[in-house]
């Protein structure tokens, strides 16, 4: 249970926001009040749960009490179960006509759902989400089953995602090629319902059906799956929660409805390896990446340049690889060639060792020697405001509340091959205006080969600010290009207003990553990998609304490995701290200390 009240409570953040970014501020134009009211239905020709529907040249008709159209026919109006063809839709009068352009399978039952395509012609006052059922048998299939679909890393919901239910007999290679049994779409919340199915089980996909064909395409879209055969056994009745129409605006109520499953939205790995892209954004710098990760490569190397003089480095995934040509004095041509020998998948799906030449082009101009001199000359004349054309400007993010974690972050243009760090000052003031010089590390980011940190080798203070003196020409980078001198100062704050959180974590197995972000989850304020029961402090909490969110890194790798549904692998798990009150937002106030037990086991299990 407090597992289902931590998805409903993401969910009410994405709509609140979605809402308040498209609230209507509008206003009725004068000269009478405006119609808000939906259409009408008066009659549908034949009746819902029409039974031995015609296989062939049969219609099914909606007459309104007024004029009505249709919004995107093709993408929200569907048939479950799907065929090739797509359903024929057209206005007649203040009717909707829908045909079959292809012949309906024998003793089956169907559903037509016209999710929000209908509309008013006047106000666009949109018609409920309504589904015609009937059958071409001589009785309909009754069971439904729920469940709702979320992305993997942020456990946000996913709409118009098609959630397909198969036979169990149909074996998992062909679930790329047939249709499924029944389906149904997601909702701005992420939540379906397929209606109409049989007693019996189903194999559960669900993918984002991004070119409207109803079946999955490895590779390109996204997809989720359930680990095991589902049979549904609830019947449809009227006054379900699971069916009931909910305004897109009544949040409540859509989070109440129940769910049965929940589905994480990932994108598969081709299992295909070859070069997938190259390019040269700059002159000095490359980048090749491969259709699959872990490339095996026999050897490589620029033709005509000493492999001493290359620094290459993959990706964590193996699946990119960043090259600079580190010699300050070399000038490379416009066009360079990469040479490669690796294992490359042939037209018999084998990998096979291939020799290939990746042919790179510059896409900057070329700046010579006599540029660098000419620039140099003319650096007394230039505007004091105009930045010389040989600066190295790099950027330096100070985030007071993650001093204390990860200090200055270094972020260069280009590769830096030479540093007087010796030069640096790093130098702190207390409250009082007391001066010390601090002491420091400069290292490299484990991932990222243009990122740096300057970290603190003692401990950081409250209410201290901290001064940091970089001086001319202290970095030089592949171009020969220097720094102007930089001043940078950060006051870490009081802590009498800031919050913090002490997490006291037990029951871990393995690796996991526990990081404090925003509600959105698209920024993160701190984060700890942790190997073993800790404690963890999060310090320096502004006033706001938070969540903590668990990554399961059992392969200790350092990022977020995605799913297969080949291999029916699902991806490694992240899931939210949910408070002991079932919610998953945790609103930090001025000055407030919160302490809180977790245990790694009942959060994955």
């Amino acid at each position: 249970m407090k597992t289902n009240r931590c998805y409903l409570a993401v969910i009410l953040i994405a709509i609140l926001v979605f809402f308040q970014s498209c609230a209507n501020t509008s206003t009725p134009p004068s000269g009478g009040p405006k119609d808000t009211l939906a259409p009408v239905l008066l009659k549908v020709i034949p009746d819902s749960n029409k039974t031995n529907f015609p296989r062939k040249g049969g219609q099914v008709e909606l007459r309104f009490n007024e004029y009505v159209v249709l919004k995107d026919p093709v993408k929200l109006i569907y048939l479950s179960p799907p065929q090739k063809k797509m359903l024929q839709t057209k206005i007649k009068g203040k009717s909707i006509i829908v045909t079959f352009p292809e012949e309906l399978d024998s003793a089956s039952t169907y559903s037509i759902n016209f999710s929000s395509a209908i509309a008013d012609n006047n106000e666009g006052n949109l018609f409920y989400p309504y589904v015609y059922p009937f059958s071409t048998g001589s009785y309909l299939d009754t069971m439904i089953h729920s469940g709702m679909i979320l992305d993997y890393k942020t456990l946000l919901p996913i709409e118009n995602v098609v959630a397909a239910y198969y036979k169990e007999d149909i074996p998992d290679s062909l679930l790329y090629k047939k249709y499924p049994s029944a389906i149904a779409k997601s909702d701005k919340w992420g939540y379906y319902v397929v209606r109409y199915l049989k007693n019996e089980p189903y194999k559960i996909i669900a993918f984002k059906d991004d070119n409207t064909n109803y079946l999955y395409d490895p590779g390109s879209e996204l997809v989720g799956f359930v680990d095991s055969l589902v049979t549904p056994s609830k019947p449809l009745k009227k006054g379900m929660k699971e069916i009931e129409y909910v305004n897109v605006k009544d949040t409540v109520r859509a989070l109440s409805r129940p769910y049965e499953n929940v589905l994480y939205m990932f994108k598969e790995i081709s299992g295909n390896q070859y070069v997938k892209n190259s390019a040269r954004p700059q002159r000095k710098m490359a980048y090749i990446t491969f259709a699959s990760p872990n490339v095996k490569i026999d050897s490589m190397g620029f033709r005509g340049i000493d492999s001493s003089k290359v620094l290459s480095q993959f990706n964590l995934t193996r699946d990119s690889l960043v090259l600079w040509i580190k010699d300050t004095l070399f000038s490379p041509p416009d066009t360079l060639f990469f040479d490669l020998n690796y294992y490359k998948t042939d037209t018999l799906n084998k990998l096979v060792l291939t020799r290939e030449s990746v042919r790179l082009v510059s896409v900057t101009k070329k700046r010579t020697v006599e540029d660098l001199k000419k620039s140099s000359k003319n650096k007394a004349q230039d505007d004091k405001n105009e930045k010389r054309k040989d600066l190295l400007d790099f950027k330096i993010e100070a985030d007071p509340s993650m001093i204390e974690q990860i200090g200055f972050k270094f972020i260069f243009p280009s590769l830096p091959v030479k540093m007087k760090l010796d030069s640096i000052k790093l130098v702190s003031t207390s409250p009082k205006g007391i001066r010390n010089s601090e002491e420091y590390l400069f290292v490299r980011d484990s991932i990222e080969n243009l990122w740096y940190y300057l970290k603190f080798k003692n401990k950081v203070l409250p209410g201290y600010t901290y001064m940091l003196d970089i001086p001319k020409n202290c970095f030089t980078d592949v171009y020969r290009y220097t720094n102007d001198s930089i001043n940078i100062s950060v006051i870490l704050p009081n802590t009498d207003r800031l919050s913090q959180l002490t997490l006291n974590i037990s029951g871990t197995q393995g690796s996991h990553v526990v990081e404090l972000t925003n509600q959105t989850r698209d920024k993160v304020f701190r984060s700890f990998k942790i190997v073993r029961d800790t404690t963890l402090v999060f310090p320096y909490i502004q006033p706001g609304v938070y969540s903590v969110r668990i990554t399961q890194d059992l392969n200790g790798n350092g990022i977020l490995d995605t799913g297969s549904l080949s291999e029916r692998r699902q991806p490694e798990k992240v899931r939210l701290l949910t408070l002991p009150n079932g919610k998953s937002l945790i609103e930090f106030k001025e000055g407030m200390e919160l302490e809180q037990n977790v245990n790694l086991k009942e959060i994955f299990k």
